[in-house]
């Protein structure tokens, strides 16, 4: 199963400590940003970082939720993103559902049609 996944940084709230900073940067994102490249060369995700944000985007193809979680959990930054999980539907199950949609309404039109041309009770 497919799943867009968008990952935000965590606001800190007012200036960080230059410091600090550095260290988060080289031990929790450049780390983070490092395997979801990995990732990418090896065509486990496709994605890439929203310009000019602490944000990106990546499309994991995962075998359950349970693993894409654990796949997530594995970034350094993990704990210093929110993240946004939705499951994606494949384009032939999409075609798939629209073909149901349009028999579903034809029977409906059928359906509309039929009572409409009934003859009226008489009084």
């Amino acid at each position: 199963m497919k799943f867009l996944v968008i990952g935000r940084g965590t606001d800190f709230g007012g200036p960080i400590d230059p410091a600090v900073l550095h260290m988060a940067l080289e031990n929790l994102v450049l780390p983070s940003i490092q395997m979801l490249k990995d990732w990418e060369d090896k065509k486990a995700v496709v994605g890439g970082l929203f310009a000019a944000q602490r944000a990106g985007a990546i499309i994991i193809d995962s075998p359950s939720g349970e693993e894409l979680s654990k796949m997530l959990q594995s970034l350094p930054f993990w704990g210093q993103n929110t993240w946004e999980v939705i499951p994606l539907q494949s384009f032939q199950s999409g075609v798939e559902d629209t073909k149901r949609q349009i028999e579903n309404v034809k029977k409906m039109v059928k359906m509309s049609q039929t009572a409409n041309s009934s003859p009226m009770p008489a009084e």
